[in-house]
């Protein structure tokens, strides 16, 4: 590696993930504006859609850019995307979100489009280095980069009311996205380093679900992806049930993991915590669908602040730690927001039921935890990424 690349700019993981976390602050505190009437201004997208919208596609799809520049050097055995591609790259992600937060100052269509360069070229271009590398186990991922940018081209044809779909039901797609990507990645990472964290401490134990059933797990999220489309908003009763066997699913293939082992460390009862999201999730989401016929916001926010966070949050901890040269060990800082982020998530859902004086509360409460979690992550991290690595390998 070319040894004039600024170190910010010389793995994937250093831009996106260290702007992931602001954005993350950024979205939050614009919404808690927005919400409490502070902030108000002329935007194309109403301020809740452009809050869930930029949780996805900002927040979101930043972490998975990080991740997957990240890991693909060690899947290929290339050298990492750097530089002027990178910089390049991480341009389009930022102008998608310029466009975005610029309401009424440029025309619809420019900003539509603008948003819609990232994920294609993320997707070209880790389906290119993938395919050269002979690494075809990988090339679905590339595959589901394009799916989540098709639900956000979906996304801004609904706001153009050039179709039917409400951008509503098109985001609750997208979040089920997510929810697919951490079940392929999360299944691959969550029993692997927990079977090594043992392995070190000279425990050997089987660590692993049962092939059927994970693969069922991914099938199943997938065709979760595509009910909450076509069959959610005409048959929630019928998608209650789905959704209720599929947690059932996602919560017997984690007890294949055995978390309780692992609660001497932060980086991993944190995954398996993340992971524990998603049938928590869905069986929130199965009991809104049956009590309310519709996408509960108890459900959403146990899928969104609870698995999508949690995950997105310690994989940016881990893969932080080990690509800078860190030793791969939690601080008192970063346990913390690892802590914080189970929080905020909980009373989150928790303030989903709650209606009187003590919902607000608890809103602001969950608010505050969600600013501390990135915050300290922040904190710690922002030194960190402006460093070259300290065991002075590339990256």
């Amino acid at each position: 590696m070319n040894s004039n690349i600024p170190a910010f700019w010389r793995a994937g993981f250093r831009p996106f993930f260290l702007s992931g976390a602001f954005y993350a602050l950024l979205v939050l505190c614009l919404w808690i504006l927005s919400l409490t009437g502070y902030l108000e201004y002329e935007t194309y997208v109403a301020p809740p859609l452009i809050h869930g919208h930029e949780m996805l596609y900002g927040f979101g799809v930043a972490a998975i850019a990080g991740f997957i520049l990240t890991a693909m050097p060690n899947w290929t055995n290339t050298p990492p995307l750097s530089g002027l591609p990178l910089a390049g790259l991480y341009a389009f992600w930022i102008a998608g979100r310029l466009s975005l937060w610029a309401g009424t100052s440029i025309p619809f269509v420019v900003l539509a489009t603008v948003d819609m360069l990232f994920l294609p070229t993320l997707a070209i271009m880790t389906a290119r280095t993938l395919y050269k590398a002979g690494n075809k186990k990988n090339l679905m991922l590339p595959g589901i980069f394009l799916l989540l940018g098709t639900f956000n081209l979906l996304f801004y044809l609904s706001e153009m009311s050039v179709i039917e779909l409400s951008s509503r039901t098109i985001l609750e797609a997208a979040i089920s996205v997510l929810i697919l990507l951490i079940t392929i990645i999360g299944g691959r990472i969550v029993p692997a380093f927990t079977r090594n964290a043992l392995h070190q401490q000279g425990i050997t134990i089987e660590i692993s679900a049962p092939t059927k059933l994970s693969i069922a797990c991914i099938i199943g999220t997938f065709v979760m992806v595509l009910g909450d489309v076509f069959i959610s908003p005409d048959y929630p009763n019928s998608f209650a049930v789905f959704c209720l066997l599929l947690a059932m699913a996602h919560f017997i293939r984690l007890i294949f993991w055995k978390g309780w082992l692992t609660l001497n460390d932060p980086l991993l009862w944190s995954m398996h915590l993340g992971y524990l999201w998603i049938p928590i999730g869905l069986l929130l989401k199965s009991y809104g669908l049956y009590e309310y016929g519709y996408f509960w916001e108890g459900a959403l926010h146990a899928l969104t602040t609870g698995a999508i966070a949690t995950m997105v949050l310690v994989v940016m901890i881990r893969a932080g730690l080990g690509h800078s040269g860190s030793p791969l060990k939690s601080s008192f800082l970063l346990t913390c927001s690892l802590i914080a982020i189970t929080l905020a998530a909980l009373s989150r859902v928790v303030q989903s039921a709650l209606e009187g004086p003590l919902s607000v509360p608890v809103l602001h409460s969950s608010g505050l935890l969600w600013t501390l979690a990135f915050g300290l992550y922040i904190i710690h991290f922002l030194p960190i990424m402006f460093k070259p690595r300290l065991d002075g390998k590339p990256g």
